[in-house]
């Protein structure tokens, strides 16, 4: 399809109308009361009220925007009058945004973080992204052979302590392109030999903070994220994640109806939090990536087309690494269905402090078989949304995660 026939469906939504999803009217109603811009209040809560779930709401200005930009390309938002608006609404808010800062920026095109994974070529995002750090729990993990046989309780153990280590090592990410020294860690990190020595210090009956295995750093609070997996009966697959950072940014709307992100806050540095020990490798710099756990992981055969293609993303922060780690190694070392993958119980090791957090789905028995291996567990309802698309032979499946009420997905087959 043409850029402007995609650019233009977008629009027509805008135009036309849709419903409020549960999860925006939930989000809504959670910042009614803090603080945020006038141009904010007006556009997301009218009368100072939160929409309802199913209302149908316009938004004409959007699709003003998107019309501008499906005729005049990409560079309507990086050097017209969109920009001057973007950086005069920063301006009037104490920011130092310049439209120079658009007219300088530029995308950054690189190879996925890859390993091969019993068979199954994984690629994540790179650094200053934590697919890095799923490799990392990965090449760990395939040294058990774990599969369905496996009992629960080793399992569960094994990729919490293995998850720990990714996270502990991923606080120390950074952009490479900035600091060298982020490569060797990255480097370290997508190691199979390096793997193997950080499985040697897993206790098979014994749970252990991250300072046995390695430094940390104070991980920054997780950013709320949209993701879209896409595959087609050929070898294209399509796995993005997007992110405002906090739900709805910087809350700063412009004068056409732009919402302005937060991703600085990804970045660390000192007192940002009470007792914080602050990444300096993600240390604020111009033009700098900051380290995210927006994290689009895409699976294919490792060798010839015959296999099983998965795309997943997820969401909140931190934990859409445990989250992508448990439905992959579902999926792939316990050959069990998408459906069940995205719906069996999930686990979090946090790492200050120091507690293993499951949901609600997670099963009693298997909490007291974690807590037998000194794993202090606490429940929490959601850990994270993880949405995923599964390819085997001429089946194409979409599943949604059971624990979204918004999140939509498509099975189709390309049997005659």
């Amino acid at each position: 399809m043409q850029w402007k026939d995609v650019v233009t469906m977008a629009a027509d939504v805008a135009r036309n109308g849709f419903n409020v999803t549960h999860d925006l009217a939930e989000a809504l109603a959670k910042v009614k009361d803090q603080n945020m811009s006038v141009a904010f209040r007006d556009l997301f809560l009218p009368n100072g009220q939160a929409p309802l779930a199913g209302l149908l709401t316009r938004r004409l200005d959007l699709a003003a925007i998107l019309d501008a930009v499906a005729v005049k390309g990409i560079s309507e938002f990086y050097s017209g009058n969109l920009t001057q608006e973007m950086a005069a609404a920063v301006h009037a808010r104490g920011g130092v945004l310049t439209e120079d800062d658009f007219a300088n920026y530029s995308t950054v095109l690189q190879q996925p973080a890859e390993i091969t994974y019993h068979g199954h070529h994984v690629m994540a995002a790179p650094a200053p992204h934590a697919g890095v750090a799923l490799i990392t729990a990965l090449n760990i993990l395939e040294g058990y052979n774990i599969t369905s046989q496996v009992p629960r309780n080793s399992t569960y153990h094994w990729i919490a302590e293995a998850v720990k280590i990714a996270l502990g090592l991923a606080s120390g990410l950074g952009d490479p392109m900035y600091d060298t020294s982020v490569s060797e860690v990255v480097a370290k990190m997508l190691s199979k030999s390096q793997a193997s020595l950080l499985r040697q210090m897993i206790n098979d009956s014994q749970a252990f903070p991250v300072s046995h295995y390695t430094s940390s750093f104070t991980l920054e609070k997780g950013a709320a994220a949209a993701q879209v997996m896409v595959m087609g009966p050929d070898d294209h697959i399509v796995s993005v994640m997007s992110s405002l950072n906090k739900p709805f940014g910087s809350r700063i709307v412009t004068t056409s109806g732009i919402l302005l992100n937060s991703q600085i806050l990804d970045f660390s540095w000192s007192n940002k939090t009470k007792n914080s020990s602050p990444n300096p490798h993600n240390s604020i710099q111009p033009g700098k990536r900051p380290m995210s756990f927006l994290m689009p992981t895409v699976v294919r055969p490792a060798v010839g087309l015959c296999g099983t293609y998965v795309a997943v993303g997820s969401s909140n922060g931190e934990k859409a690494l445990s989250g992508i780690t448990q439905v992959l190694m579902n999926v792939l070392s316990s050959r069990k269905n998408m459906s069940d993958s995205l719906a069996y119980g999930r686990l979090h090791p946090q790492l200050q402090p120091n507690t293993l957090l499951v949901d609600t789905e997670f099963l009693d028995e298997d909490v007291e078989l974690l807590q037998a291996k000194g794993h202090k567990v606490e429940r929490t309802e959601v850990l994270s949304l993880v949405e995923g698309t599964r390819r085997t032979n001429d089946l194409i499946i979409g599943v949604k995660d059971p624990r979204s009420a918004d999140a939509s997905a498509l099975t189709m087959s390309n049997m005659p």
